[in-house]
């Protein structure tokens, strides 16, 4: 199935989500292994992965079923006729990759976009180029709080923004437009993000609308525990929304909300919500991004207070190293995560997830991929294939336009979505349901997804509803 049609009209929903600020407690990421995704090895977090594997039947710059997507200058490309672009020659794409790793309250955070886009372009440039022209990276670390000095700096240098993100992202937006800096982003986060021109957002998703596909599919596996639902978000500003959303998504999915807790950014006391999570009976608890770091603390105080919910169900953020640890360390309950992509997991039954893994590993030879890696390859591969299908005549707006690709699937690593623009953009509607082990990581659960596309994935229309407002 090459994409969805909707109600209205012939438009398809994207694929994709917004993910909300990766904080938890004060144990966020550091020098100590189970809180590193990103080197050698994966940290402690994973379980033993292959060593990288070389394939001998795809051509260099094939990635998937994208052909050629890199290589060198065609015979019959003509020199560029139009007036200089910003970051752009002949022989080189001067580009910028945003994360936050060198931040003090979450060390380490967005360290996997600056990873793939080392991967990336490495397997891209050694293929040579994009039309022959090498792509050179800037990786700028925002530090939570200087993203948009950092923006006004690749401004003076750099064509586009591409494969990264940063979690207050609404500071941006002005500096962006200003100067022109056409993005396509690992992901976003506020609306003022979201909702911003001049970008293509692969993963992305309406602040007015939501995924239920996976909430209902943990309702039919949990049907007795629907009614008792809790949301655990972040507290820091516009991200404090994030959990808004979700609750809006639950309780179009049939759910009943019947507690929102907040955690603060550092020094959370965690005994305060899992006391919050107990008075009200929460049976299934829904993660805004809470789990995207480090939950052992949590589910430590959880085991203390002799509770926990029936499942756990976390956005794709909660793919990580960091929650294959906290199995270990703790007892954890039915753990779900869903996601819109082949996980590592399930690469054996699709050469182009085994691929992607082997490209991750000219990086990290033998770490394991996490979300954010997912989410800043799609955006790469889109940008490429976009610049690629520019010719000699490389803009910003050439490259945003040739990235309204209907049916896009990062070369068939992803499930089948719509790209474009804001007014082209839906939220996603297809999901697989990955189910946490600790020895084996996050296979899928088919009994619990019901696949009906590629294999892994649930799409249907109905798995997306639109939600009472934009939560800002």
């Amino acid at each position: 199935m090459a994409s969805l049609s909707v109600r209205r009209g012939v438009r398809r929903w994207a694929v994709g989500m917004v993910v909300p600020l990766l904080f938890v407690a004060a144990c966020g990421r550091s020098g100590d292994d189970r809180n590193a995704e990103g080197g050698i090895g994966g940290g402690s977090g994973g379980p033993a992965v292959p060593g990288p594997t070389k394939s001998t039947t795809v051509p260099a710059g094939d990635f998937g079923d994208l052909k050629g997507l890199c290589g060198p200058k065609p015979a019959d490309q003509k020199p560029a006729s139009g007036a200089p672009v910003r970051g752009v020659t002949d022989s080189e794409i001067s580009v910028t990759t945003m994360g936050d790793p060198g931040n003090q309250m979450q060390p380490g955070l967005g360290q996997e976009f600056f990873d793939m886009s080392d991967a990336f372009t490495k397997w891209c440039n050694d293929a040579g180029g994009i039309n022959g022209r090498k792509i050179k990276v800037n990786k700028r670390d925002g530090m939570l709080m200087e993203a948009a000095t950092k923006i006004t700096e690749a401004c003076q240098s750099d064509f586009m923004l591409v494969g990264g993100g940063n979690p207050i992202d609404d500071v941006t937006v002005e500096p962006r437009l200003g100067c022109n800096l056409g993005a396509i982003p690992g992901y976003v986060v506020t609306t003022a993000a979201i909702q911003a021109p001049l970008q293509v957002q692969p993963g992305g998703i309406p602040a007015d609308e939501g995924p239920v596909g996976p909430y209902k599919a943990l309702f039919d596996k949990y049907p007795d525990a629907k009614g008792k639902v809790g949301i655990i978000g972040q507290n820091l500003g516009a991200l404090s929304a994030v959990a808004s959303r979700y609750a809006d998504a639950v309780g179009k999915a049939g759910g009943t909300v019947v507690t929102t807790q907040l955690a603060s950014p550092i020094g959370q006391e965690w005994r305060t919500v899992v006391e919050a999570l107990k008075a009200a009976d929460v049976q299934i608890l829904v993660s805004a991004g809470t789990f995207a770091v480090n939950a052992t603390p949590f589910l430590q105080e959880m085991n203390n207070a002799g509770w926990a919910p029936k499942a756990i169900l976390s956005d794709q953020s909660a793919y990580n190293n960091f929650n294959l640890q906290s199995a270990k360390d703790a007892n954890v309950p039915d753990f779900y995560v869903y996601t819109t992509y082949w996980p590592q997991e399930n690469a054996a039954q699709k050469p182009v997830a085994q691929q992607a893994v082997d490209l991750f590993h000219l990086k990290n030879k033998n770490g394991r991929m996490v979300y954010f890696n997912y989410a800043g390859l799609n955006a790469w591969l889109l940008w490429a294939a976009s610049v690629k299908d520019c010719g000699a005549d490389v803009t910003v707006e050439c490259v945003l336009d040739k990235a309204k690709r209907p049916g896009w699937t990062g070369g068939g690593l992803f499930a089948p979505n719509d790209v474009g623009p804001l007014d082209q953009m839906h939220a996603n509607g297809c999901f697989t349901m990955t189910k946490l082990d600790k020895d084996k990581g996050f296979p899928v659960d088919m009994d619990v997804t019901k696949p009906n596309t590629d294999t892994i994935f649930n799409c249907s229309p109905d798995n997306v509803v639109k939600l009472d407002q934009a939560y800002t």
